[in-house]
């Protein structure tokens, strides 16, 4: 599907860098990566943002985000260093997909959860 979601709860920040929309965004207001600390994903941006601007990012229930790979539906997801959606693990993620990603550049929902590195 990939444009379906459904937003519960949403904050706004100002980007720190240029964000693409149907990304994983971190704290520090730039894409988020699996780096850890201020890189880990708040959310999922909603559009995209230059450098100063304001940007709503999904925080709950779900949302839309470009995917990096492929990946199969319910799948654990984490952030690429880009900001995408590739595969994390149980132990690995910031969001879990609700469908099948048929590789790069597909847009699919995802669950933002609480970032887990252990």
């Amino acid at each position: 599907m990939g444009k379906q979601y459904d937003k519960e709860h949403a904050v706004t920040i100002v980007a720190t860098a240029a964000i693409y929309a149907c990304r994983f965004v971190g704290f520090d207001g730039a894409h988020a990566t699996s780096a850890g600390g201020a890189h880990d994903a708040q959310g999922i941006s909603e559009s995209g943002a230059d450098a100063g601007q304001a940007v709503s990012l999904i925080t709950g229930y779900s949302g839309v985000v470009e995917a990096g790979e492929a990946f199969a539906q319910f799948a654990f997801v984490k952030a690429d260093a880009n900001g995408k959606a590739i595969t994390g693990s149980a132990t690995d993620y910031c969001g879990r997909a609700l469908e099948a990603s048929s590789g790069e550049g597909a847009f699919v929902e995802c669950v933002p959860l609480p970032v887990r590195h252990t």
